[in-house]
C-alpha cells in the first residue's frame, strides 16, 4: 500500500503572514498537516496554486512547512503559481514511481489565465513510453468536475479523458483548483478533486461561491499493491 498525502490550493504569498493568525494560508497548511496526524505518508503531492502571487519565497515556504512529513514531495503550478518558482523550489520531477504504482504529474497551466490546457499528444506520449503498471495522473485543473465556469476549465479534457480509458491501467486523476472536493468517474478511471487547506468554493455549473461550511483540508489516496485506488478527506483542525 502506497500513502500520498494531496495538498492543493494552499495559495502562501511572499511576506509572512503573523504566527497568530489563524486565517492565514500558512495556517490552514499547518493545520491540515495537524490534522493528518502522526503518520508519515509515502508521497506529498502538491496539485497547483501552492501560491497567491508566484513567489519563490511562498514556494519555500511551503516546502518548510511540508518537508517534517518526511516524504518526496512532488509539485505542479496553478494558475495563480510561475512554473519557475516552482522547479527552483520543488525541482522539476514529473514523474514518481512508488511500490506498484506510478504518478504522472501534467502542467495544465496557461500563463496569464485561469482556466487550462492540457497536451493530451504529449500525455499519451508519456504513457505509451513506460510500462502498463498502475496509474494516477495528477494536475491542477479538473477534466471534469461540478464546475462549467470558464475560469476552471480545461482544455482537451474529453480528449484526456479518451486517452485514460483506452489505457485501463490509468486508474485515476487528482486535481486541485476548484476549492471543492468531489468524486466523479469516467468509466474505470476515478476522477477526485482536492479541497483547499485555506478555504471552500461551493459550484454549481456555471456559478460559485465562498462555502464557509465546505471541507477545507486535504485528500489521502491510498495505492493498493493490488491496483485499487481509495481515498478520504481530511478535514483541517480548526479552533
Amino acid at each position: 500500500m502506497v500513502t500520498v498525502l494531496q495538498l492543493s490550493d494552499t495559495h502562501l504569498v511572499r511576506d509572512e503572514p503573523d504566527a497568530g493568525d489563524p486565517t492565514s494560508p500558512d495556517a490552514g497548511v499547518r493545520r491540515t498537516i495537524a490534522a493528518f496526524g502522526e503518520g508519515r505518508p509515502d508521497l506529498v503531492l502538491l496539485t497547483g496554486d501552492l501560491t497567491n502571487d508566484g513567489s519563490v519565497e511562498a514556494c519555500r515556504r511551503l516546502r518548510e512547512l511540508v518537508e517534517p512529513l518526511g516524504a518526496p514531495i512532488l509539485a505542479t503550478p496553478g494558475n495563480h503559481d510561475l512554473a519557475d518558482s516552482v522547479a527552483e523550489v520543488f525541482g522539476t520531477s514529473d514523474t514518481a514511481e512508488l511500490g506498484s504504482w506510478r504518478i504522472v504529474l501534467v502542467d495544465t497551466t496557461i500563463p496569464g489565465q485561469h482556466d487550462g490546457a492540457v497536451d493530451v499528444e504529449a500525455v499519451c506520449s508519456r504513457l505509451d513510453a513506460v510500462d502498463e503498471r498502475p496509474t494516477m495522473i495528477a494536475l491542477h485543473h479538473p477534466p471534469d468536475s461540478p464546475s462549467t465556469h470558464e475560469m476552471f476549465r480545461l482544455a482537451g479534457a474529453s480528449g484526456l479523458l479518451e486517452a485514460c480509458a483506452a489505457r485501463p491501467h490509468v486508474r485515476g486523476v487528482v486535481s486541485g483548483h476548484l476549492h471543492e472536493a468531489f468524486e466523479r468517474s469516467a468509466g474505470d478511471t476515478a476522477l477526485v478533486g482536492c479541497p483547499s487547506s485555506w478555504y471552500a468554493i461551493a459550484h454549481g455549473g456555471d456559478t460559485y461561491r465562498l462555502d464557509p461550511a465546505g471541507l477545507v483540508g486535504a485528500t489521502v489516496l491510498e495505492l493498493g499493491d493490488d491496483g485499487t485506488l481509495t481515498w478520504e478527506r481530511v478535514r483541517r483542525l480548526d479552533d
